[in-house]
């Protein structure tokens, strides 16, 4: 037994997090009992990490990986983590050599008319705080920005100027299926700002401000570069009617946070009245100037450029990296199945088994039983919404759903059809109470566990239809209905030529999943019970 948990990570990546979607949607089509059996081998190995939740599932991933040689190529989150770095040097990269061509564009000096102050502070100070004002304004929540008007908009424009972009485009050059994965993601923050969107927000935050790092590095290097190998002349000139007092109280101002310390990077007032220029002809100054003491901006301009640039950007990075690992962390742990896959790794498994193998038809049954149990609804209770009749029994689909996956109906409601919408709205209202009581049209409560505090929610559907609009804005008002992070079930019921309800086949099963996908509903889930007749 493993019991060495320190050299698992604490922190998940994004190819861990799509892996996770991907496996945990695989298991929805599972035998809930092998997967019991699978979890508990597992949980017992990493019995060490009971008590580490994100280590728990990190390892657990890497022993499904190893344990199953078929899936293992299926599984390419580190191809996902592998582009994210891509483009993250991509963008350091870009950074680092257009903050490189700015800064040799702004401390441009032909020998004619020397390098503008203004212009500098104007690039690498105001232009730098706008953009950081800018980064705050795009990370603001909607509880925030809903109170003022238009600020949706610019935050939207904001991202659309975001060089963090650049981490989506890579996106295409993932496998079709993680293509897929990555866009119900995206599909499920649009309904679930607070999980999802949250961490969209953090990867692109993240990648910009590397990008901003960068860029605020390639201009503070080249600036060193030029004032080394090269001969610089500064000066200052504006059209407002501005005097040398009033320039050296915004100098000093600047230099506030390293005048203690860093006195030659503070301009004297000498210093800026010798530098003053204006443009008459070939441009002079007030006063002859020495050669030498046109170059004493220099260091001025680089602690503004390394104090209002550089480090506030490093300050956003380390932020952005923060959140993000927090967000994926929280995700990792908060995503739909994760909490039923931990109960799984860390509860007893209790087998039961004859002395004797049956015969016969009840050998059979057992067999059957063993392979159609549902992951996700095995042993629960749960309150049923019956769609537009779609089990025309309630006590044959009760025995069914008991056998097939140890589920007790603890309510029944009758929903769709000919019901009118307010009976439907009703249902709703009683889905979300989760009290197990009826309304008008439903049968009556399952014995047993009627007092269940906190049923599973499924709804019955008729898998040879395909899923409609009134069903889709039927789905979407219960979810408002009820708590962010309630389960529903959505299960399709296929019907023999007798008229007995059975299991869905696996086309309709696929297209009500396909469709139900585009709700970007995390917990919402198209779930099978079994293949074997009701």
């Amino acid at each position: 037994m493993n019991t060495q948990p320190h050299s698992i990570s604490n922190q998940p990546r994004l190819g861990d997090l799509l892996d996770l979607a991907q496996q945990l949607r695989r298991d929805a089509d599972a035998s809930g009992a092998s997967l019991r059996h699978r979890d508990r081998r597992i949980g017992q190995e990493l019995a060490g990490l009971k008590h580490r939740p994100v280590p728990q599932l990190l390892a657990w991933l890497a022993q499904v990986r190893r344990q199953n040689d078929e899936l293992r190529d299926e599984f390419r989150g580190d191809r996902v983590n592998v582009l994210h770095r891509l483009g993250l040097l991509i963008l350091g990269v870009a950074g680092l050599l257009a903050g490189w061509a700015a800064a040799a564009v702004v401390f441009r000096y032909d020998g004619t008319h020397p390098v503008n102050v203004i212009h500098v502070l104007a690039v690498f100070v105001l232009l730098q705080l706008v953009t950081l004002l800018g980064f705050g304004i795009s990370l603001l929540p909607p509880s925030v920005t809903r109170f003022l008007p238009g600020l949706s908009t610019v935050q939207d424009a904001l991202g659309l100027l975001s060089p963090g972009k650049l981490q989506r485009f890579l996106t295409r050059y993932l496998p079709q299926s993680y293509r897929e994965t990555v866009a119900s993601l995206l599909g499920r923050g649009r309904a679930h700002y607070r999980l999802y969107a949250t961490l969209d927000r953090w990867v692109v935050a993240h990648s910009s401000q590397i990008f901003a790092v960068m860029f605020n590095l390639g201009a503070v290097v080249s600036a060193l570069y030029l004032v080394v190998f090269s001969d610089l002349a500064f000066s200052w000139s504006t059209t407002l009617q501005l005097e040398p007092a009033g320039m050296q109280g915004w100098t000093d101002a600047l230099s506030t946070p390293w005048s203690a310390f860093y006195a030659d990077a503070r301009p004297s007032l000498e210093l800026i009245e010798d530098t003053r220029y204006f443009r008459l002809k070939e441009g002079v100054f007030p006063q002859a100037s020495s050669p030498a003491g046109l170059g004493g901006w220099w260091p001025f301009l680089v602690m503004c450029m390394v104090v209002y640039g550089l480090l506030p950007r490093i300050l956003t990075w380390l932020l952005a990296r923060f959140r993000l690992r927090a967000t994926l962390r929280r995700i990792f742990l908060r995503f739909p199945g994760s909490s039923d896959l931990r109960d799984r790794l860390n509860s007893e498994l209790v087998e039961t088994r004859a002395e004797e193998p049956e015969t016969g038809q009840a050998g059979d049954m057992t067999a059957a039983h063993e392979t159609t149990r549902d992951a996700s609804l095995g042993g629960q209770s749960a309150l049923v919404i019956n769609w537009s009749a779609a089990a025309p029994d309630p006590d044959q689909f009760r025995a069914w759903v008991a056998d097939a996956a140890e589920v007790t109906v603890t309510a029944w409601q009758e929903a769709g059809g000919a019901g009118s919408l307010a009976d439907d709205r009703r249902v709703m209202q009683t889905a979300a109470g989760a009290t197990g009581s009826g309304t008008a049209g439903t049968a009556s409560d399952a014995p047993g566990d009627a007092a269940s505090a906190n049923p599973g929610l499924m709804i019955l559907v008729k898998a040879w239809e395909p899923p409609m609009k009134d069903f889709l804005d039927f789905l979407r008002e219960l979810r408002e209905a009820l708590p962010s992070d309630r389960l529903i079930h959505v299960l399709p019921l296929g019907r023999s030529a007798a008229g007995r309800v059975t299991a869905a086949e696996a086309h309709q099963r696929d297209l009500w999943q396909n469709v139900l996908a585009r709700l970007g509903d995390p917990w919402l889930s198209c779930s099978r019970l079994g293949g074997e007749d009701a």
